[in-house]
């Protein structure tokens, strides 16, 4: 596990402009590529915690919201 973490990570890293130098011609695509597709996901997941945190906080409020509307409604 540890070692396929470590062959990832490097592969990433190789896909980074920084070494544009260093990369094999056969390899510099697709490096890069997928270093931009891993870059990607990383954005995509940020996205979508952020999305599921406002949904939570809508939920969240509109259940507060319910029960002051109740409480004032009991109060007439």
């Amino acid at each position: 596990m540890f070692r396929t973490l470590i062959a990832a990570a490097t592969v990433y890293a190789y896909g980074h402009p920084a070494f544009d130098g260093y990369r094999p011609a056969v390899l510099d695509k697709p490096l890069q590529g997928f270093s931009s597709e891993v870059n990607d996901a990383t954005h995509d997941g940020k996205r979508a915690f952020g999305t599921r945190d406002d949904a939570r906080a809508m939920h969240d409020l509109t259940v507060h919201i319910a029960r002051v509307d109740a409480q004032l409604r009991a109060a007439k």
